[in-house]
């Protein structure tokens, strides 16, 4: 009798265990997972400023091209502020120089994001600073995104260039290779 027993116990060990894989595989099979590892390609292009969902384009070229114009490098848009003879003793303000505007359907908020900027000797948000229309800095301070200026899909807004040689005689604002824009849609009010 014993021995009996025995094998009906693992009669149904066995059939168990079989029932068990078969809802088992089911359950994979019918996409209810809860991780997956893939490998996949991504390209990712990017477009000139005239097609571009945020454009960066001087504002009002024809009488600012002396300050700052849209050039060519690399088959990258650039725009650089053309001024050589900046007084070392002074505050240099370029109102309205610049010109953003979201094409896209989301609102965003636009700062500027320093640790990105290609700036060796964190000159920008003291000696270059980016301001909105009301003269504040959209220069990410302490977190990303706090000085982030409203940015509605279909506007635009100017910002204005500000470098103080006044207070930070001798900076060297040409190590200050490129300047990083962020448009976060969490930083829209």
């Amino acid at each position: 009798m014993q021995a009996r027993t025995m094998e009906i116990n693992r009669r149904s060990i066995l059939l168990g265990l079989g029932t068990a894989s078969v809802g088992i595989g089911g359950l994979f099979s019918s996409g209810a997972f809860t991780s997956v590892e893939a490998t996949r390609s991504v390209e990712i292009n990017t477009s000139d400023d005239s097609s571009a969902i945020l454009k960066f384009e001087p504002n009002n070229p024809s009488s600012n091209n002396n300050i700052i114009t849209t050039e060519n490098e690399s088959g990258t848009s650039v725009i650089k502020i053309k001024q050589a003879d900046l007084n070392e003793r002074a505050t240099t303000t370029f109102a309205d120089a610049l010109k953003v505007t979201n094409d896209g359907s989301k609102d965003v908020g636009i700062s500027v994001n320093p640790d990105a900027s290609d700036d060796t000797n964190n000159l920008i948000g003291d000696v270059l600073d980016i301001q909105d229309s009301s003269g504040t800095s959209i220069v990410d301070s302490s977190t990303e995104g706090d000085n982030a200026v409203d940015l509605s899909s279909g506007s635009n807004i100017k910002l204005t260039v500000v470098i103080d040689l006044q207070n930070n005689t001798g900076a060297a604002i040409d190590t200050i290779s490129s300047i990083v824009f962020a448009a976060r849609k969490g930083d829209h009010s």
